[in-house]
């Protein structure tokens, strides 16, 4: 059977918005593809993975876009976005029935996965006081609140009384990139200059600063024995170890694409916490895991264009009962996990997901989008 031809746009040597979900997904679907397409770059169709706000279509083509959102709206910039594309796939169900508010071009859903050889259950040494093994739990994300890092802040005043379990904050600290600041500050002079409030248009041009806190947690966590905070670049193979070391992963998350630290974790069997929303409810729930409470809540996103829009609030009362409930009932938790594995290692893979979105490509050729 001949393949289909494929121009691939997104350089796989080049940080997609410095996102290790969409780095891993262009990567590893590329990788995975390969058996199913031809990559040639004078096809008639180019594949773009990347936020919407961040699309280029390709000249001269028809443009497929690969992105996906976690609230409940999406902003002016990716609304902007979509509408450049041709058609768009994104990760979960949940982003397909956004999108579709948002655009008459045709939506696809094709999941993330894991490499089962990568990620294979791990068997996890159950903490007793006899074998010395603290009990870790791991929690990976950016320093933001939609991955849920100031829930994680606010729960190390309880971790650190308790001497028995270490709280391992796996996450990267975002770097400020003052050149280009100062660029767009002079390209923006004008505007600036002639603003009733010249304070808040300069606030407006460095919203995307890191908020201090970030920093100086750095230096209150350090203080903490039981409180490990890591903002190194792992390779792969650290990383899985590092999910091999963990007894229970949390992702207390305002809302996901996808959740890919989340799928990875639990294809290593590590029992998981983590709110059943958005693009995780695709995969998580409680027969594979614990899920958190949560509410809808309005949230005002100041780097979007202050969108107003709804996010899925976690209860982090019901997220700390979850952690004491897992500690004391480990056995149940270590069952949930192996099931958690096996699930993902059954329907989440990215030859699963390769297989996918050639199914996707020869609908839209035939559809003739």
């Amino acid at each position: 059977m001949q393949k289909i031809k494929l121009h691939w746009a997104t350089p796989i040597h080049n940080q997609v918005a410095n996102a290790y979900g969409y780095n891993q997904h262009n990567s590893m679907m590329k990788k995975y593809s390969e058996k199913y397409m031809d990559y040639d770059d004078n096809a008639e169709w180019a594949l773009t993975i990347t936020p919407a706000d961040n699309f280029t279509p390709v000249i001269g083509k028809k443009n497929i876009l690969f992105t996906m959102w976690e609230f409940a709206d999406l902003p002016n910039s990716y609304i902007r976005g979509i509408a450049k594309a041709d058609a768009i796939i994104v990760p979960s169900t949940y982003c397909r029935d956004l999108f579709r508010k948002y655009t008459s071009a045709p939506v696809y859903v094709c999941r993330e996965g894991i490499e089962p050889d990568k990620f294979p259950f791990h068997k996890r040494i159950i903490p007793t006081k006899n074998n010395g093994v603290k009990f870790r739990i791991l929690w990976c994300g950016a320093p933001n609140p939609r991955k849920g890092y100031p829930f994680m802040l606010e729960l190390i005043k309880v971790f650190e009384q308790m001497p028995s379990c270490e709280v391992y904050m796996k996450t990267t600290m975002p770097k400020m990139n003052w050149k280009q600041t100062l660029i767009n500050a002079w390209i923006r002079r004008k505007e600036i200059m002639y603003k009733d409030n010249v304070r808040l248009a300069f606030l407006r041009m460095f919203r995307r600063i890191p908020k201090p806190y970030y920093a100086n947690m750095l230096k209150v966590l350090g203080t903490h024995k039981n409180i490990i905070y890591d903002t190194r670049k792992l390779p792969l193979n650290e990383l899985v170890e590092l999910y091999n070391s963990a007894h229970l992963f949390i992702l207390p998350t305002l809302g996901e694409g996808w959740g890919l630290t989340l799928c990875e974790a639990m294809a290593t069997g590590c029992p998981s916490i983590a709110t059943p929303v958005t693009g995780c409810a695709d995969f998580f729930n409680d027969e594979v895991g614990y899920s958190i409470k949560y509410s809808v809540q309005p949230q005002t996103l100041d780097n979007y264009e202050n969108l107003k829009t709804k996010t899925f609030l976690p209860d982090t009362k019901d997220l700390m009962q979850k952690v004491i409930y897992v500690m004391s009932h480990y056995d149940e938790a270590v069952r949930k996990g192996f099931k958690a594995s096996e699930y993902i290692h059954k329907k989440f893979t990215w030859d699963l997901s390769a297989q996918r979105l050639n199914d996707i490509l020869i609908e839209i050729q035939r559809g003739k989008v």
